[in-house]
């Protein structure tokens, strides 16, 4: 599954500099506008990738057959989220039988098993701390990108993606900020970001021991 994902990104990212090396040499405002919705574009493969590490993660995790008890604290936060989440939604009336049922789950003996379409979001919508967050539950300690410039990229890339999809400034205006090499050079970037996840991800989701507790 890591090797067809890989395949993925690197599809996508050939879709995102494709169309807009396809856009050369049309007219002058019409090229800008094709430089901002590039950042649209190269987003939207990015977010794909980080959305489908986590949904690889937890099948591959899953597939090893652990108790949740077994399971590394940030793992178990992962992989209990419904009942945390139900916790979290709990009046004065159902808030210890929530408690309860947390941790009769935990020491249960069940394997682990949770919904893969569940994703951390920590409010970040897909900036560098988001990355941070996903790395820490996997048990990750390095940084999510082999440069940090590279996770500054990230957070420019959703940036201007956001100011373009909330009306806050035109495709043409946020163009008008970068030459075609510049663009070139951030779906390079982006790439090369989501690669390295996949490649992390893929190394600690298939090492059984890494998600367990030292005992």
């Amino acid at each position: 599954m890591w090797t067809q994902l890989r395949i993925e990104v690197h599809e996508q990212f050939a879709a995102v500099e494709a169309f807009f090396k396809a856009t050369r040499g049309i007219d002058k405002s019409i090229e800008q506008t094709a430089k901002g919705l590039a950042f649209v574009h190269m987003y939207a493969a990015y977010e794909s990738t980080v959305r489908a590490i986590v949904r690889t993660a937890i099948a591959q995790i899953e597939a090893h057959g652990h108790k949740l008890e077994d399971l590394t604290p940030s793992l178990m936060a992962l992989f209990l989220d419904q009942h945390l989440t139900r916790l979290q939604d709990s009046g004065k009336k159902d808030i210890w039988d929530a408690r309860i049922q947390i941790f009769e789950q935990l020491f249960s003996g069940y394997p682990a098993k949770v919904s893969n379409t569940v994703f951390p979001n920590d409010g970040n919508h897909f900036r560098q701390n988001q990355l941070k967050t996903i790395f820490r539950i996997l048990g990750l300690k390095r940084m999510p990108a082999r440069r940090r410039r590279h996770l500054q990229k990230v957070d420019e890339v959703v940036h201007r993606r956001n100011a373009v999809a909330h009306g806050e400034e035109t495709a043409g205006a946020v163009g008008r900020c970068y030459s075609r090499t510049d663009v070139l050079h951030t779906i390079q970037q982006i790439r090369s970001v989501c690669l390295l996840l996949v490649s992390e991800a893929e190394k600690q989701c298939l090492d059984k021991p890494r998600h367990c507790r030292r005992r």
